[in-house]
């Protein structure tokens, strides 16, 4: 009780009473899941996971399995040509699912120390039958100077940042694309910058799709819209 009190204090200093309310079906959801019990890592939402985030970047969050599990499949494409980045990988639970997946590389970047940390931790941890990626990559560094690795990309964006970071993080992807031609996807959950990957001249809107969940019918998370660089 004590920490639920915590976090429900944080939020309010974080987000206001408005975005707090809208945010507690999203904590249930989470908290009735048995990810960590079951796997013994940590990729819960802790009160103190924002401490020493910028204003610019969003809270952490992570990955709700079955949907993005489901998201990957919608892709139809053959992971062994991409390597995955998540931007924003917080404490790498998107990682872990990634590594379900024979993708070339399993990469995140995540600003903070503290849950870059607990990511590389709990890719040492995580056992799954069907994982099919043995080393998960995880960097502490700025998402929006990080040196994209060659070859094709699938861009894992669960809104991890607000307008001005998304802004570089853009330029940065540009720029990359310019240097080496490649295809490069891009899966934006809660897609609260739209407008700017919208926008954005190297790029083109596959899909947008406004999933539901089991226990709730529609959630921010459930919405992920799909881009792919222009040819």
């Amino acid at each position: 009780m004590t920490d639920a009190l915590a976090r429900l204090r944080a939020s309010l200093r974080k987000n206001g009473w408005w975005r707090t309310l809208i945010l507690i079906p999203r904590n249930i959801l989470f908290h009735l899941t048995d990810f960590d019990r079951k796997y013994s890592t940590n990729t819960g939402m802790q009160a103190e996971d924002d401490a020493g985030l910028p204003q610019e970047h969003e809270g952490y969050e992570g990955a709700p399995p079955r949907l993005f599990h489901r998201i990957v499949r919608s892709l139809q494409i053959a992971p062994s040509r991409y390597a995955f980045i998540d931007l924003g990988s917080g404490k790498g639970k998107a990682l872990l699912l990634a590594s379900h997946h024979p993708f070339r590389r399993v990469i995140g970047v995540e600003y903070n120390a503290r849950l870059n940390d607990i990511a590389t931790e709990n890719a040492r941890l995580y056992q799954h039958p069907e994982r099919k990626v043995a080393n998960i990559e995880t960097v502490c560094g700025d998402a929006g100077a990080y040196d994209l690795p060659a070859g094709d990309l699938l861009i894992y964006l669960f809104n991890p940042f607000r307008a001005a970071i998304m802004e570089r993080v853009l330029a940065n992807l540009e720029n990359a694309m310019r240097t080496e031609p490649r295809e490069v996807l891009i899966v934006y959950q809660n897609p609260t910058q739209r407008r700017l990957l919208d926008a954005a001249p190297f790029l083109e809107l596959v899909t947008y799709r406004e999933y539901r969940t089991k226990r709730f019918r529609k959630m921010p998370i459930g919405r992920v819209a799909i881009y792919r660089s222009r040819t």
